[in-house]
């Protein structure tokens, strides 16, 4: 596996891989902010079913960093990468990304519909400077990070990039769970509180399937669910799968999302339904 920390050092690795055997291959990337676990290796592989090579990038937090020292996070989200076999890990600096610092980065606005869901135009604009700098023919997403697929596919889409994105469904535990980063800061009590999150989201998706279409008393009964079971709620919210706004009465794709804390730890879920 190749590892690249900077834009100079990347390009050769991926002129080599994007042109070897005598053919041009295909590139898939997959982003990560660290802290990597099964739900990244599941996306990795799925990259690899449907391209040629697999490049793992992080975006890195507004943190310093020394680009002459490898972190332990660092160091097991790049071994992580290795065991799931992927080709490169591109690992810039916050630095490389902005020299001139986050209050002075470029902002790149890609607002969603409905004004509750969060945009951060910083990550952005990381992630156009990551797929600029690789060029990937594919990107594979986890449904978990919905709203960042679909503010990142709006951007694509508005920029006429060639980039491809795919969205792939969440890794649970057998709970329901989502498999997230978050997992080992939970203890005992808290992993037994966050199967509600799932068991909310089907129970809007069963709603929805038998025939409900006040989506504001349905969000109401959602929330008020999950504020029963600990979770302060930051947003939880029905979409039009296809126009990111509130459904119509023609819908028939939704996805539901949320972000909750529990005790201050964030957590991010979702799911479709397709009628």
């Amino acid at each position: 596996m190749l590892i690249a920390h900077t834009p100079s050092k990347l390009h050769p690795q991926l002129d080599q891989l994007r042109f070897q055997h005598g053919k041009q291959n295909t590139l898939s990337l997959v982003t990560t902010r660290g802290a990597m676990h099964e739900g990244h290796g599941a996306l990795i592989h799925a990259a690899a079913t449907i391209s040629d090579h697999v490049i793992v990038a992080k975006i890195p937090d507004g943190v310093p960093q020394d680009g002459k020292v490898v972190s332990a996070a660092e160091f097991q989200d790049i071994s992580f990468s290795d065991q799931h076999r992927a080709d490169v890990v591109y690992a810039p600096t916050y630095e490389t990304l902005f020299p001139e610092g986050r209050e002075n980065a470029p902002q790149l606005q890609m607002t969603l519909p409905l004004s509750d869901l969060e945009n951060d135009p910083v990550a952005l604009i990381a992630h156009l400077k990551i797929i600029n700098t690789i060029q990937p023919d594919l990107m594979v997403w986890g449904e978990r990070n919905f709203i960042e697929y679909a503010q990142v596919r709006r951007m694509i889409d508005t920029l006429a990039l060639r980039t491809q994105l795919h969205c792939m469904p969440t890794v649970r535990h057998a709970d329901g769970r989502a498999v997230s980063g978050t997992d080992e800061l939970l203890n005992v009590q808290q992993e037994r509180a966050v199967p509600v999150i799932y068991q909310t989201l089907q129970n809007v998706a069963h709603v929805i399937r038998s025939g409900g279409r006040n989506y504001q008393n349905i969000r109401r009964t959602a929330r008020t669910a999950l504020q029963r079971a600990g979770f302060e709620i930051q947003y939880f919210t029905i979409l039009d799968e296809q126009t990111l706004a509130e459904p119509a009465d023609e819908t028939r794709s939704f996805r539901f999302v949320c972000r909750v804390t529990l005790d201050g730890i964030p957590m991010v879920d979702g799911m479709s339904l397709k009628l």
